[in-house]
């Protein structure tokens, strides 16, 4: 087994904050989901969710990617 070099390890860093991100985002837009009954500014809040975390994971995708050059 291989220890991991000084950019794998920053690679690895940056894919968790984004991984954290994408669980924000997700977050938010389940509660703005939840209270969209409520109020209908949370559903301008909640409908773009999916295509921001397809957007976020397709990032991420990218960075752990080319920490593996």
């Amino acid at each position: 087994m291989q220890a991991k070099t000084n950019k794998e390890n920053k690679f690895e860093l940056i894919v968790i904050g984004i991984a954290l991100l994408a669980f924000v985002v997700g977050l938010v837009g389940h509660l703005a989901g939840a209270s969209f009954a409520n109020f209908a500014t949370f559903g301008y809040i909640a409908a773009p969710t999916p295509l921001i975390l397809a957007i976020i994971a397709f990032v991420a995708y990218k960075v752990a990617a080319s920490a593996e050059d």
